[in-house]
């Protein structure tokens, strides 16, 4: 538009400038011969030429008048060679006029008297075509602006869907599967079009593996008739947990038995028993589904066992599964004569399954010797019989003066692909307290009953970006549901990565699986606000919840961690192979790495990448480079 100004300006000057020199051409002539004639008719004395030739020059419209005889010698001559006032002087030079001058003959009588020669004055000229080269230009650009503005309007209303085909790309190319409104633009809604099939395929293909995988876990790990995770699963994923570094490290285990169950097989069928057991299952899970973690199994065919992870209170969860069993049995009216002797103990980071449930089973056995429906609580040790209000004020103590002298620090693990290169260092938080060094299972459960996993999650952050700085590799850190619920966690984070950008494209942020699909919408927030400055987002111990891998087509993750339950002992496992091969696909699918936890064995090793794992972690993982 610019040039098109330029040369518009241009063509309407260089027209202009070649009208007036035609014009000023023609006045020379004319004015040449009409002062010829006149100077004819008068007398020729020296006089009366010079006044007649004063008094045509002092009209102002002259810039040379010049009398010579017939030899080319000057007689008269008057000139008024003036700049134009207001003309800049390069405009002069670049709009020159080249005009040639009016002569015309005067003679006396018969013969000639001289040659008359007249040139007007062009300052005028140079001045009117300044003032109207200028008026044009201010036209043109006032005429330009106002179509710029009309068309840039018009340009923003039309291209406007374009924003949103701009960031439904982004989203795309970030893994967030989004689909967007079609715009009206036909260009725009084609592409939009495009990409929304794209969308829903994806998201149709995640809901589609989701329930297969879904069918598959429920075939492989869930009693058919309860409902309730099988035994094995179940001690694998107790395994998991009591070696966990996070704050599921510590809780209850409750062990149930219903007393006289054959005898109800008898006396009402074994199709009214299996509906009786299936609505225990539904009563059990009711209660594990509450809270994150838990879970609930069927160990055999009258013995029942509830996970707790972060409960220090075993007598409660022990009441709560004995009243939810007995509840449905009253329901029945098959309460009479039946009993639900209840174990109980509190589990620590380090615990065996091996020693847990030997504690258990000897309470058990005790509480079912009393021949009534009692609870007996099983102690490790003196810890144990503390009541919980003193262990609450206890860690509130030690928790405040280790915030306070900055007690806490981070450990590193590396995971590795299956090449041994680092891909981060895992940097679970420790504590020195008396000068020991606490796992994070140890501390974590009472970081959480005291509300301080916001506070705690702030200061892992600040370690993780400082441990980046130092040693310039990435590193992963977990967070808790606080950094979810918080809602001022986000922009939070988003300001301590704004102060350290290069730290931050190496951090990896990960929460577990549970608590991501719980608050999957906060989970999307933080994932967007982390990634805008470089971050990774994952999910810690995934695959227990395979039915919902369809809801996280638009979260935008980078990488999932498969739980350490699926991996213990995968090469003598088919069902937990087919979970993790399916679990690699749909990862690989949406551009999702896949890493293994727990990897304890060569054996793992090898038989997860067989299944196409991207990476692993664990104690079996030492070495990186």
């Amino acid at each position: 538009m610019l040039l098109s100004l330029l040369v518009s300006v241009a063509v309407s000057t260089v027209s202009a400038r070649n009208y007036l020199a035609q014009q000023l051409h023609v006045k020379n002539v004319d004015n040449a011969a009409s002062l010829a004639l006149s100077l004819t008719q008068l007398p020729k004395d020296e006089a009366t030429v010079e006044l007649a030739l004063a008094a045509q020059f002092d009209t102002g419209h002259y810039r040379l008048i010049r009398i010579t005889n017939p030899r080319g010698e000057v007689m008269q001559e008057r000139t008024n060679f003036v700049d134009p006032e207001g003309v800049p002087g390069w405009f002069v030079h670049l709009m020159a006029f080249d005009i040639e001058p009016g002569v015309a003959q005067i003679t006396d009588g018969w013969s000639q008297f001289g040659a008359l020669t007249v040139e007007s004055q062009t300052s005028y000229a140079y001045e009117s075509l300044w003032d109207g080269t200028r008026q044009l230009a201010l036209i043109f650009a006032g005429g330009a602006i106002l179509i710029g503005l009309l068309g840039t309007l018009l340009l923003r209303r039309t291209v406007r869907p374009l924003d949103a085909v701009v960031h439904q790309a982004e989203a795309i190319g970030n893994r967030r599967f989004i689909t967007v409104a079609e715009p009206a633009t036909l260009e725009f809604r084609r592409v939009v079009v495009a990409m929304n099939a794209l969308s829903d395929r994806v998201r149709a293909m995640l809901e589609q593996e989701a329930r297969r995988l879904e069918r598959f876990q429920r075939d492989a790990h869930i009693d058919k008739v309860t409902g309730l995770l099988c035994r094995d699963p179940f001690l694998q994923t107790l395994d998991t947990t009591l070696q966990g570094d996070d704050e599921n490290a510590a809780g209850s285990l409750a062990l149930i038995r219903i007393n006289g169950l054959a005898d109800l097989n008898v006396a009402y069928g074994r199709k009214a028993i299996d509906g009786l057991l299936a609505e225990m299952g539904a009563a059990l899970n009711a209660i594990v589904g509450q809270q994150s973690g838990w879970g609930a199994s069927r160990l055999n065919g009258s013995d029942f066992a509830v996970l707790a992870p972060r409960s220090m209170e075993p007598h409660r969860v022990a009441t709560d599964v004995q009243q939810a069993l007995r509840e449905v049995l009253e329901r029945h009216s098959m309460d009479t004569g039946i009993t639900l002797p209840c174990a109980a103990t509190v589990f620590t980071h380090g615990a065996t399954v091996s020693g847990l449930l030997t504690r258990l089973d000897g309470a058990l056995q005790a509480a079912d010797r009393q021949g009534d429906s009692a609870i007996n609580v099983a102690r490790a040790g003196d810890a144990d019989t503390t009541p919980i209000h003193e262990q609450l004020e206890r860690w509130r103590s030690i928790l405040a003066d280790s915030f306070a002298e900055r007690a806490f620090s981070l450990a590193t693990f590396p995971v590795v692909d299956l090449q041994d290169r680092l891909i981060h260092l895992e940097a679970p938080v420790r504590l020195r307290w008396e000068g020991e060094m606490l796992a994070a299972g140890h501390f974590l459960p009472w970081i959480h009953r005291l509300e301080m996993s916001s506070e705690l999650d702030r200061r892992v952050v600040d370690l993780a970006l400082s441990l980046i700085g130092e040693q310039g590799r990435p590193v992963g850190i977990n967070l808790s549901v606080d950094a979810l619920i918080d809602p001022d966690f986000p922009s939070w984070l988003g300001h301590r990565c704004a102060a350290a950008p290069d730290a931050a494209r190496q951090l990896w942020l990960e929460l577990p699986e549970a608590m991501a699909f719980r608050h999957l919408d906060a989970f999307a927030h933080l994932s967007r606000e982390a990634k805008a400055f470089g971050c990774r987002m994952g999910i810690e111990h995934f695959g227990h919840q395979v039915s919902e891998i369809g809801r996280l087509h638009d979260i935008g993750l980078d990488y999932l961690k498969a739980d350490g339950s699926f991996v213990r002992s995968v090469e003598k496992n088919p069902a937990n192979q087919t979970l993790l091969r399916t679990l690699c696909t749909i990862g690989h699918s949406i551009g999702v790495i896949v890493i293994a936890e727990g990897v304890r064995t060569e054996e793992e090793r090898q038989a997860l990448e067989a299944l196409g794992i991207d990476g692993v972690t664990g104690p079996g993982v030492v070495d990186y480079r």
